[in-house]
């Protein structure tokens, strides 16, 4: 059965970030996006994670996406929904640890929270009735929720979904969605995607009265419990590109793990006279494509909180 995120109807989704192209040789979609200033496309795997087959053609798929005329593809995959890193590594230029993902991992028993979490688990549990609910039946508040939060934190590009995007998720095979409610207002929600015992943190966000209220805390401690069919979850990585210690929302994460798995940043030239004359004078700071500069595949987490 292919994983949701690697369908053309989840591609479609996100045609605000780009068009999707089939790579039968991985088996999954990617998204072309028009380079700015040139009559040129380049290709992203879908937000926020490319799930290619385990024994996906990987080199074939990259001169299947050259000969479409694309000059790079850039994807990030996780620990568990990838090829072997060292076909990977074999056939992209550039493969390097993108963020560390904070996963729960039933293997390892049951989830022993710290004196924090605690705190906030039974102090959210007081304020907040968190249960399980069908994204279809509260996409106006959740749109809405996480309107908030994108206005809040400035969030646009890639991050911008649009109504298309929520509604692809209402209607997902495995989405599995938690939600916290404050006088039967939905104020705090946690959207899953679940795949053959594996749960992927897709979208999060709270209102400030879900702040408030530690709203956040009750809807992932509620997800450990109900989803049973999962031996992992993985709630993902900090803010931006980096594993910053500092981070509210790394800690926040991590106080729902057991294990740490590390994501991958896999970047391809397709077109290297294109690439080149793109990337002539274009900062060197380790940014792929480098002719793009920017940070939309290496903010992919940084909407969640």
């Amino acid at each position: 059965m292919t994983h949701p995120y690697a369908t053309e109807a989840y591609a479609r989704g996100l045609a605000h970030a780009g068009a999707a192209i089939w790579a039968p040789e991985w088996g999954c979609h990617v998204l072309t996006r028009p380079i700015p200033g040139v009559d040129l496309l380049d290709a992203a795997g879908a937000y926020p994670l490319a799930v290619l087959t385990p024994d996906a053609d990987i080199a074939g798929g990259l001169a299947g996406l050259a000969a479409a005329g694309l000059v790079s593809v850039v994807l990030v995959v996780d620990d568990r929904l990838r090829p072997a890193l060292e076909s990977l590594e074999s056939a992209f230029g550039m493969v390097r640890r993108f963020k560390s993902h904070f996963v729960y991992d039933r293997a390892l028993g049951p989830q022993a929270y710290d004196k924090h979490h605690r705190y906030e688990i039974r102090r959210a549990a007081g304020r907040v009735e968190a249960r399980e609910i069908a994204l279809a039946e509260h996409l106006p508040a959740w749109e809405e929720l996480y309107g908030e939060l994108s206005a809040r934190h400035g969030l646009g590009g890639l991050h911008a979904f649009p109504a298309a995007h929520h509604q692809a998720l209402a209607g997902m095979p495995g989405l599995r969605t938690f939600g916290a409610f404050l006088d039967e207002k939905l104020v705090s929600a946690h959207l899953f995607v679940t795949h053959q015992g594996y749960a992927v943190s897709h979208l999060a966000a709270s209102s400030r009265e879900g702040y408030r209220s530690g709203a956040a805390y009750a809807v992932n401690a509620l997800a450990i419990d109900a989803l049973t069919d999962c031996d992992a979850i993985n709630f993902g990585g900090a803010a931006g590109a980096g594993d910053d210690p500092t981070d509210g929302l790394m800690r926040f994460k991590k106080g729902f793990s057991n294990r740490i798995a590390a994501s991958w940043l896999c970047g391809a030239v397709l077109d290297a006279a294109a690439y080149r004359a793109l990337s002539a004078g274009a900062e060197d700071n380790g940014f792929f494509p480098a002719y793009r500069g920017g940070r939309e595949v290496e903010r992919s987490d940084e909407h969640q909180g």
